[in-house]
């Protein structure tokens, strides 16, 4: 078969951490995959060139609705011939969708790879197009439940297919410093900003904040830090390809979104042994249980943050390591990349 996996742009950000994860293995893969983006490319798509895949980058104007960016789309799926369009996040999946119906693709799938904050008008044009797919991949059941809740999709139509974590080596070191780490785009919604400001609240004023990644909050993150005159207890790396040498070197692994679909990087988190902290928000508490293998907080309530960041450096150092153990055993095998690529090729292949 040949599938096109398409999405908005091909950077980095979880979408694009899991096609890489998905491309880990050649050797796994079944069929013939393109892959590209609407907008523009990046680190990943010159990982997946590197790799021997076809990518094709449009650098198309993403935002709806825009004619040019449909018309470009139909013209090449149609002249590609696909058996299946896979297409992944909100522009992807209006574009993508139509544009494979239009060129007469047999097997078109969407993934919502988080929860939508759509208007009413968005909500109906995505129960209409959803209706040309066979599937929605939904990234978590609450992602399924709350498309179900809104009527973009009837429950059936839903597919819950976890994404995968890379197994990669250990790296976790007994550093002295005691350190606070958070991955994921510096955007609103990742509400990095409630971290900075319950740093100066905590009970250990040695306490290190490093945030791991690149986004538009990220001037605003840098005022409010000099602001708070916390400089040198803020770390900000910016992007960088390997997280995990970061989380390496974590205390606690801290994720404070108010909105997440899944929350890969928890998973890479926990893969690497480092205890962690999470908002109790979509499809985290689906693999997060409070006390057993991690602890859940509210992303609205920075007293509760402060009190389970405060307990946690209270804990003997051996029960810290202890959780972040049972952490690592909990999402070893339950989303190995390899169970996640057989289950999406099976899916593939359902229809033929």
């Amino acid at each position: 078969m040949k599938i096109i996996r398409l999405t908005t742009l091909l950077d980095f950000g979880g979408q694009e951490r899991k096609y890489l994860s998905f491309t880990l293995h050649k050797e796994w893969l079944q069929h013939d995959y393109i892959f590209a983006a609407i907008g523009t490319g990046g680190y990943t798509s010159n990982e997946l060139i590197r790799r021997g895949f076809s990518v094709k980058v449009f650098d198309l104007n993403f935002h709806l609705i825009h004619l040019k960016t449909l018309w470009e789309l139909y013209k090449w799926i149609k002249k590609e011939k696909p058996d299946v369009v896979h297409t992944a996040a909100v522009e992807a999946n209006v574009y993508g969708v139509l544009a494979a119906k239009l060129a007469g693709v047999p097997i078109i799938i969407a993934e919502e790879i988080g929860i939508p904050k759509h208007s009413r008008k968005t909500q109906w044009l995505m129960r209409v197009i959803y209706r040309f797919t066979k599937t929605v991949i939904c990234v978590s059941k609450a992602v399924h439940e709350y498309l179900v809740q809104i009527q973009e999709i009837p429950y059936a139509k839903g597919t819950v297919l976890y994404n995968p974590v890379d197994e990669k080596p250990l790296l976790k070191s007994s550093n002295a410093r005691k350190t606070l780490v958070c991955v994921g785009r510096l955007e609103s919604v990742k509400n990095q900003k409630l971290l900075i400001e319950v740093l100066p609240q905590l009970k250990d004023p040695t306490i290190h904040l490093v945030l791991v990644g690149e986004g538009r909050e990220r001037h605003n993150l840098e005022q409010l830090i000099a602001l708070l005159k916390i400089e040198n207890r803020v770390t900000i790396t910016g992007f960088v390809s390997n997280p995990e040498h970061y989380l390496a070197e974590a205390s606690l692994f801290v994720l404070p979104s108010l909105s997440e679909g899944f929350g890969i990087a928890v998973l890479e988190a926990m893969q690497q042994g480092v205890p962690c902290l999470c908002t109790r928000v979509g499809g985290i508490p689906e693999f997060i249980f409070e006390n057993e293998n991690g602890w859940l907080f509210d992303p609205t309530n920075p007293s509760e943050l402060i009190q389970k960041i405060n307990s946690f450096f209270d804990l003997p150092l051996e029960e810290q390591e202890r959780m972040g153990e049972r952490g690592r055993t909990s999402v070893l095998n339950r989303f190995s990349v390899e169970e996640y690529v057989t289950q999406l090729q099976n899916l593939y292949t359902q229809w033929q």
